[in-house]
């Protein structure tokens, strides 16, 4: 998986269990794509500096995915609604009901939890 991607996941998770700088950092360089020397500049450290609380930050996230397992849940639920939803597609042809508004309805609300 993208790092970036799973970074972001894991901060949606455990965001709130950071430190307020520790979130700011976080947030400027995966979701502003600020560099390391940018971020420094704005809290007045060097870069190495933020280097380290990226690395001890992503350390921490970690480890509240290896006692918590949200994320780990998430991709789980996920992959039982998507194939709920492919069921559903199956019957839905199979007993030619997939035009009726209630099975349009069904579906779309599967499809708005996997989004």
């Amino acid at each position: 998986m993208d790092k970036v991607l799973f970074v972001t996941m894991l901060y949606d998770f455990y965001g709130e269990l950071l430190t307020e700088k520790q979130k700011m950092i976080i947030e400027l360089h995966f979701l502003n794509d600020l560099s390391l020397n940018e971020i420094g500049q704005q809290f007045g450290i060097t870069r190495q500096a933020v280097y380290d609380i990226i690395k001890r930050t992503l350390k921490a996230l970690e480890q509240y995915e290896e006692k918590l397992k949200l994320y780990e849940k998430y991709i789980i639920q996920k992959q039982k609604l998507n194939n709920i939803l492919i069921k559903l597609d199956e019957i839905g042809r199979s007993y030619r009901i997939d035009a009726s508004e209630d099975f349009k309805n069904l579906k779309k609300e599967f499809s708005d939890i996997l989004d």
